[in-house]
């Protein structure tokens, strides 16, 4: 069985919280937005996980990932013009932008060789300085290990 609507408005929120504050949602914050349990919130996102639509934290304590948000710090912070957030990689770094539907910038360096880059979307276009995104685990595979991937 599927997410449920309750599970899918969950979702929603998710995505909301993270598009306004560039941050994650506390399951207190989601349960009280939704008048339900911490339980229920924590069920909801077992759910959305299996649908492979957000990733929990590892503890169970909230939401780790709604790509292309990351609730933890990683190598690449998204510079918008409203606010400053966490993307999982180097791809997600263009999904920011695409899902806040603005510019957005990243600093970041080349994960096997250390060099710095700079690139993201500027005036609705990708920019900066030329590049490969290598996709080490095939998209296919990445709900194995999302945390990995």
């Amino acid at each position: 069985m599927g997410p449920s609507d309750f599970d899918w408005s969950i979702r929603s929120e998710i995505y909301r919280v993270f598009a306004e504050t560039g941050a994650s949602p506390s399951l207190k914050q989601l349960a009280s937005s939704f008048g339900a349990s911490p339980e229920q919130i924590t069920a909801s996102l077992t759910v959305l996980y299996d649908a492979h639509q957000i990733a929990p934290m590892p503890d169970g304590s909230g939401v780790w990932m709604a790509n292309p948000f990351s609730a933890s710090e990683t190598e690449y912070p998204v510079e918008t013009p409203r606010l400053t957030c966490y993307a999982n990689c180097a791809w997600d770094v263009l999904g920011v932008p695409a899902i806040l539907g603005t510019d957005g910038w990243t600093r970041t360096r080349c994960q096997e060789s250390g060099f710095p880059m700079e690139f993201g979307v500027r005036a609705g276009q990708l920019a900066g300085e030329g590049g490969v995104i290598h996709l080490v685990t095939p998209p296919r595979d990445a709900w194995f290990d999302i945390g990995f991937t």
